[in-house]
């Protein structure tokens, strides 16, 4: 059975990237299905896009250190992801907040800070 992806694949089902835990496939292999015999064409195992999404925010220490903060405090506001990321030495990271929250209205909290960070860093690396 083949277990390469296609372009469609590619583009659409980032967590490839990484193993599936679940069922075992490579990386840049699809997950398979049905005791191995069937890959799976549109979609991944849930543990495959979860360790994905921690292997994305494990390599982004701003990101990281934004969630760690969020966890312990009830309703963070972008603004104080901001601080929390200047008193840490991430001062570009710091500003592109602070321009989000004015661009927003004020209405920007630090897990879409975090989220926007974390985009804007993997878009300036596939470029």
């Amino acid at each position: 059975m083949d277990l390469t992806p296609n372009d469609w694949q590619c583009a659409n089902l980032p967590p490839l990237a990484i193993a599936c835990p679940d069922c075992g496939s490579a990386a840049g292999e699809l997950c398979t299905s049905h005791g191995g015999t069937r890959a799976r064409n549109s979609q991944v195992h849930r543990g495959r896009t979860a360790a994905w999404s921690q292997a994305r925010i494990d390599g982004n220490p701003a990101v990281r250190l934004i969630l760690d903060a969020a966890k312990t405090r009830r309703a963070m506001h972008g603004k104080h992801a901001a601080e929390l990321l200047d008193a840490h030495g991430h001062t570009a990271e710091a500003e592109r907040i602070r321009r989000a929250v004015s661009e927003r209205n004020g209405l920007l909290s630090a897990k879409q800070a975090a989220a926007l960070i974390l985009d804007e860093a993997e878009g300036d690396e596939t470029q």
